[in-house]
């Protein structure tokens, strides 16, 4: 007697729920583990070592190597002797009687016609061609024999002019050489 060969069940098929839209929603398998959502940006390739930085160490890398440049470029520059230094130049300049009835080295200052000689007057140095290179100003002023005395420094003379005119409150200029204003020791003398 032969058997009838039996044929493998199929279970029934199931109910497929609908959703609140009447569309028809597939219901992952019970194994199954939920899909990771997507993320927002695209997948990136492997970072480089700067990009790992924070952004204050980079700022702080930056700065460190964009001031070894200008430190390196000013190190060049001044060891190149690109531009001659400036010079400085000094004098006196003397308001011949004045201070009359004032004990030597007693402090003093211009009168009458030569009020505007005093501390703090303008020293003007200007190059050849007429161009205000440096400027100083009177120091406070002492008794002397002569008069009275005010002394005078003036910074920053830029070089290479072939002669200079020191000039003092618009009262006229003395004009000296370069190797001259260096030497400094220069003498002015207003009055009688």
């Amino acid at each position: 007697m032969s058997t009838p060969e039996q044929q493998p069940q199929t279970p029934p098929p199931t109910a497929v729920p609908e959703t609140t839209r009447g569309t028809v929603e597939e219901s992952a398998p019970a194994s199954a583990e939920p899909t990771p959502a997507l993320p927002d940006h695209p997948p990136t390739t492997s970072a480089s070592r700067w990009s790992r930085l924070s952004r204050g160490t980079l700022l702080a890398i930056g700065t460190a190597l964009g001031a070894a440049v200008v430190g390196a470029c000013w190190a060049g520059t001044s060891l190149a002797g690109g531009e001659e230094r400036t010079f400085s130049t000094d004098g006196k300049l003397t308001v011949a009687g004045i201070g009359v009835g004032l004990g030597p080295d007693e402090p003093c200052s211009g009168t009458d016609g030569y009020s505007d000689i005093d501390f703090g007057a303008q020293v003007s140095v200007t190059d050849a061609a007429g161009t205000l290179v440096a400027k100083g100003s009177l120091s406070f002023g002492k008794k002397t024999e002569q008069g009275c005395e005010f002394p005078f420094t003036v910074d920053d003379i830029a070089p290479g002019s072939k002669f200079y005119t020191v000039e003092v409150s618009h009262r006229g200029g003395l004009t000296q050489t370069e190797n001259e204003l260096r030497a400094g020791g220069l003498a002015f003398t207003l009055g009688d």
